[in-house]
Order: C-alpha cells, then sequence, then structure tokens
C-alpha cells in the first residue's frame, strides 16, 4: 500500500525540482574564477511536527460467537517542533551550480493525547523525546546575485532526499525512513573577486525547506510533510 500511494508524489517532486533548477540554472550569474570551489556551513535549525494521526485501542467483546470490538481509548499522536542542527557541504560543479551533501540532527518530542476512555478517566497527555538524525544529498542553483557595497545577496533553491533515522528516547524504538526535500535560501558573502583571510571567505546562510517523509515512526502507513528552517555561517576554501 505504501508504495502505491508514495511513488507518484516523489516522482511529482522529483520532476518539479529538476524543472525548477533547470531554469534557474539558465539565470545563474557570476563567473567561475569569482567563485571558490568548496562551501562548509554550520547552521542552527528548527525542525517543525506534524501530526501522525489517530489509534484506537480495542478489545474482543464478549459476545458469542466472535464478539466484537470494544474501545478502551482512543489517542492522537504527534511529533512536536524541536531543535536542530545542520552541516552543509558544497562542491561547485557549474558557475552557480552546486553538489550538495547535508547532515542533520533534531531533537523532537513525540506526543499522546488518550482520550475516550472506557472508564471515563480523564484526558491524559505523554510524551518523549525522538532524535532524528538525516543524511541527505542534492542540487543548489544560485539564481541572479544582488551587488551591495557590504557584500553579494545570493538567492538559491535547492532540491534532494535521503535518509531518516528516528531513535526513541532510550532507545526503546528505532526507525529509518526517507526523505525528499525542495528548498530555498539566501546567501551572503564578500564581494572579494579573489577572497583571502577568513574574514573575505565568511559566509552567512539561511534556508527554508519542504520536506516529505516516507517510513519511519508513524501510526499509519503514509506520507508525511513538515518545514525546517535554519540559519547558519560558513566559509569558502579553495
Amino acid at each position: 500500500m505504501r508504495g502505491s500511494r508514495s511513488r507518484p508524489m516523489s516522482r511529482s517532486i522529483v520532476a518539479i525540482a529538476a524543472g525548477v533548477m533547470c531554469v534557474a540554472a539558465l539565470s545563474a550569474a557570476g563567473s567561475a574564477s569569482a567563485q571558490s570551489r568548496l562551501e562548509v556551513t554550520l547552521s542552527g535549525a528548527r525542525w517543525e511536527g506534524y501530526d501522525l494521526g489517530q489509534r484506537r485501542a480495542t478489545i474482543t467483546g464478549p459476545q458469542a460467537p466472535t464478539g466484537t470490538p470494544v474501545t478502551l481509548f482512543d489517542s492522537d499522536v504527534a511529533i512536536l517542533p524541536g531543535p536542530g542542527a545542520e552541516l552543509r557541504l558544497g562542491w561547485r560543479v557549474f558557475r552557480g551550480v552546486y553538489a550538495e551533501a547535508t547532515g542533520g540532527l533534531g531533537v523532537n518530542s513525540i506526543e499522546a493525547r488518550i482520550h475516550d476512555d472506557i472508564e471515563q478517566a480523564p484526558a491524559l497527555t505523554v510524551s518523549s523525546t525522538l532524535t532524528q538524525v538525516t543524511v541527505e544529498g542534492g542540487a543548489l542553483v544560485e539564481l541572479a546575485t544582488l551587488r551591495l557595497s557590504a557584500g553579494h545577496l545570493v538567492p538559491f533553491v535547492d532540491g534532494g532526499g535521503g535518509y531518516l533515522r528516528q531513535v526513541h528516547e532510550n532507545r526503546v524504538l528505532i526507525e529509518t525512513g526517507r526523505t525528499i526535500y525542495l528548498g530555498a535560501g539566501l546567501k551572503w558573502r564578500s564581494s572579494a573577486l579573489h577572497p583571502r583571510g577568513v574574514a573575505q571567505r565568511l559566509m552567512a546562510r539561511g534556508d527554508v525547506r519542504f520536506i516529505s517523509r516516507t517510513a519511519g515512526v508513524d501510526v499509519d502507513d503514509a506520507r508525511r510533510h513538515y518545514l525546517t528552517v535554519s540559519g547558519g555561517v560558513g566559509i569558502r576554501l579553495f
């Protein structure tokens, strides 16, 4: 069931990403000689949460011959927003086009609200820590540069996908999944044609990404979507 629902959406997202990047590549500006080959960025992030759906606890009733399900309680489950950190390595392959690898670490909470208890107990909310690790690869395309006296502002779009690992508190549960992402952001860097020294090689970067996730911690066989927002500093090398 998962494959039949997720594959068409995955293909659509990949097709959209490829189309956006092809169009953007035509407008990428700047000479190759003016850009360093390698960019390394470390960012703080906020990983948004998402609903995981509802789970109903039931038992089989005493009716003959087979009995009917009796609901003990219902629970609504969700992953809550939390802080994260992301390390990005970008290698320029052509003008403003980069091959990029990203490693991410997010610390979220998974929360369950238990209600409609058969014994009329009051609603109860329980939560625990969920550590999420991502390893992703993709492409980044820089758009037209805005040249200022204090430096250059460079908008960009990016897209890709990778591996997700989710570890429940005390390693009670470990799940793996896959991610696809589309994003956009802004870089600031020195206006120096050939940067020298650490100060001219420093850069700042902000990202917003739309993440589509399959597998992993869930109560249903469904694709989930969420946003990540990050900002940090980096350095241009080579």
